[in-house]
């Protein structure tokens, strides 16, 4: 039979014989003579019930402004109500073994859907029995969190754990904390433990189901993709490690790395279900050489990737602090197991389509209060390679880089795997910073009520397919943005997050994950000012001033200066609150942007564009903390003009409000 190379049986077998290995590490200690019994068992529940209602002034039906862009999930919209309920479960088994589970129901059931079973027996159609709108809309609950932690009492093992993760543990380059709604959803074996004095040396090393979902080609590990006829991911693992050694009390070094493996099923071989080659003959009737049944199936590596990072963290006295980190990247994708989705779905693609490799690295240097009046500085160097990508690294609520960046608010990351999704129009959105090269400046002046914040970022791009000194009528080196790179289908115009959908139909500008473009050579500015400061009038009054501009420049082809794009971007925003009563919070808010945008949109064929956005907001904030119960409202109005001349004029008038009620007990 045809066999797989040697280099991915070897993959295959380094990744059984280190799941092996910890589960015999754990078994030897399991099975040493304890004292541990279940004198001290006893449970802990916990309980939290969350009920949101959103309300937009437009026709949508759901609990959660943007849900997933890619199936229709009957959640999404911008008018409901519906609630959640969680059950927390924890056992301590005996002195030495704690357990525990979270019981949650499923957020998609809307008030008015009263006795929805889950069932569609009506083939999808909506009516007005309990047996019609599917599992999405009925308030299930799902098993989450589940976990079995040991505490061995053997040198150098802390703990030994079974089950659920959230892979705080690692770090964003490489496999990143879980975005909330999966928090716990993630499972696999850890351990983690230290040595010498005062925990000089730390580890945690872990082995991670890959959720079938996201982590890999076509964001998944074979479900959906074309050159698979059945996908095969039980044996999907990612394998990780976090070494931390703390040299001194001023100096600490940190080695992170993951592998991710995504294996399938050779279809060459006789055993395998579907098998090319059951009888071992070729179309000829001829006998295959070296093929034979043996009732064991090879496997083959659709998709590999590995990232690593070594960073330090130095102290200088009692002021100085310099963070550096530099990391690797590699991947490998076989084209007969994973389609190539940059051709086949207009460039929405988490991956580079090819075997690629590369380099990220960023200096950070805090001074804080070095002249003893309150003034912090910091400056960041960052350089993220081109190709670079953490496909399991954290997709939202984590940061890698100083600045603010373009969106604002999110952060940055280093992955084309961002997860902008499942998420309100109050919540903040990130963006990807592959190819980003150069520094933040940040002075923080904090003198009691008063708190300044001065940012300037430059931004050049290791993505530009040509230098910025190259001069026009030169030959372009477009990107192969049709087969190899994704360019996410949106690449131009200023990003609108808060009047964004995946569908783009209105024009909100290029998508966060868009980082290639068939020609580039762009640079950016941006600068940012930030002011609290508390009035003594009544229980006290915030006022929290921002004023943005962005300078954003692509020269894009080098054929002509037609295509030229100039975006200059300012934003203002004042924010005024106030305690009105004990545990009552109000707040009142405004902002201005205005977008003027040169060549902002169009091909070099059909021309460019002018764009001129001007948008204005006012919002009302207000949380109420009584008894144990939280409550809080939000009502927000939007007016925005977007002047486009080459296509038509846009408006938007736009009333939205999100309330919550939360219990905990």
């Amino acid at each position: 039979m045809s066999q797989p190379s040697p280099a991915r049986n070897h993959l295959s077998r380094q990744a059984f014989f280190g799941r092996a290995g910890l589960c015999l590490l754990a078994a030897v200690w399991l099975t040493r003579p304890t004292d541990a019994s279940a004198d001290i068992t006893k449970f802990e529940l916990d309980g939290k019930i969350f009920t949101k209602q959103l309300y937009q002034n437009d026709d949508s039906q759901g609990l959660m402004t943007l849900g997933n862009p890619f199936w229709p999930d009957k959640i999404s919209g911008h008018n409901g109500v519906g609630t959640e309920f969680e059950l927390g479960i924890r056992g301590h088994v005996s002195s030495l073994v704690e357990a525990g589970a979270r019981l949650s129901s499923r957020f998609g059931e809307r008030w008015q859907d009263w006795w929805e079973s889950g069932a569609s027996d009506f083939s999808g159609v909506e009516n007005t029995s309990g047996d019609s709108a599917g599992m999405n809309r009925a308030s299930y609950m799902k098993l989450r969190g589940t976990y079995v932690q040991i505490t061995p009492q053997a040198y150098g093992i802390d703990w030994l754990r079974i089950g659920s993760s959230d892979f705080s543990m690692f770090n964003p380059w490489t496999i990143g904390k879980v975005r909330y709604i999966d928090r716990d959803n993630g499972r696999g074996y850890f351990a983690s433990g230290h040595f010498g004095s005062n925990e000089a040396f730390q580890y945690h090393i872990g082995l991670i189901a890959m959720p079938k979902l996201f982590v890999g080609p076509s964001w998944s590990t074979g479900l959906g993709d074309p050159m698979l006829t059945q996908a095969f991911w039980s044996r999907d693992w990612a394998y990780a490690a976090s070494l931390r050694w703390r040299v001194n009390d001023h100096t600490t070094v940190r080695a992170v790395a993951d592998l991710t493996q995504d294996l399938e099923v050779d279809k060459n071989d006789p055993d395998a279900v579907g098998s090319n080659n059951p009888n071992c003959l070729d179309k000829l009737g001829n006998t295959i050489a070296g093929c034979a049944p043996d009732h064991a199936v090879d496997m083959k590596t659709r998709y590999a990737s590995f990232n690593g990072t070594f960073d330090i963290d130095q102290e200088i006295g009692e002021t100085i602090r310099i963070q550096g980190l530099i990391g690797y990247f590699q991947q490998q994708i076989d084209p007969t197991l994973a389609g190539n989705g940059v051709a086949l779905n207009q460039g929405v693609f988490p991956l580079v389509y090819k075997d690629a490799h590369d380099f990220a690295g960023t200096l950070r240097l805090t001074a804080t209060d070095p002249f003893d009046i309150g003034l912090t500085l910091q400056g960041e160097y960052f350089n993220i390679g081109s190709e670079w990508n953490s496909i399991f690294g954290a997709r939202r609520e984590s940061d890698v880089l100083l600045t603010e960046g373009l969106v604002g608010g999110g952060g940055q990351l280093p992955t084309l795997n961002l997860a902008n999704e499942f998420i309100d129009f109050d919540d903040d959105w990130v963006e990807s910073c592959i190819g980003w090269h150069g520094g933040t400046g940040l002075l923080t002046l904090d003198r009691g009520d008063t708190q300044i914040k001065a940012e300037y970022t430059f931004i050049t791009y290791n993505t530009n397919t040509v230098s910025l000194n190259a001069k026009k009528g030169d030959v372009d080196h477009p990107r192969d943005v049709d087969k190899i790179y994704p360019d996410f289908l949106h690449t131009d115009g200023f990003t609108d997050t808060a009047l964004y959908d995946y569908a783009n139909t209105s024009d909100r500008g290029r998508d966060p994950r868009s980082v290639y473009r068939r020609n580039q050579a762009r640079y950016t500015n941006i600068g940012v000012l930030n002011l609290h400061h508390q009035f003594m009038v009544g229980r006290g009054l915030d006022l929290d001033a921002k004023a943005k501009y962005i300078n954003d420049v692509d020269y894009r082809s080098l054929t002509t200066t037609e295509d030229d794009y100039h975006g200059n971007i300012y934003q203002a925003r004042v924010k005024l609150s106030t305690p009105i009563a004990d545990g009552w919070k109000v707040g009142l808010i405004g902002q201005l942007d205005q977008w003027n945008e040169l060549n902002r949109k169009g091909t070099l064929e059909l021309g460019y564009g002018d764009d001129v956005t001007k948008k204005a907001m006012v919002a009302l904030q207000t949380s109420v903390l009584f008894a144990g119960v939280k409550l809080s409202y939000y009502l927000e109005h939007i007016d925005k003009w977007q002047d486009r001349q080459r296509d038509g004029n846009q408006y938007w008038n736009i009333w939205r409000s999100k309330a919550t009620v939360e219990a905990a007990w």
